[in-house]
């Protein structure tokens, strides 16, 4: 539930900012918004890809 909350909210801060950025014409802005949008799409995968990651970690005895 929160990650889906965080990825709408990344969509919308992310399409708020490249039409901000456009009508303005800062570039450094359509840049953060661009990668905000990116992050967008794979936040829950990398989040889930490092837990996974954290309890293999856990495991593993030396």
């Amino acid at each position: 539930m929160f990650a889906q909350i965080l990825e709408i909210s990344l969509l919308c801060v992310g399409l708020v900012l490249l039409v901000v950025g456009y009508r303005r014409n800062h570039r450094n802005l359509m840049l953060v918004a661009a990668l905000v949008l990116m992050s967008f799409g794979t936040l829950q995968d990398v989040g889930r890809g490092f837990v996974d990651g954290y309890r293999g970690a856990e495991t593993r005895t030396l």
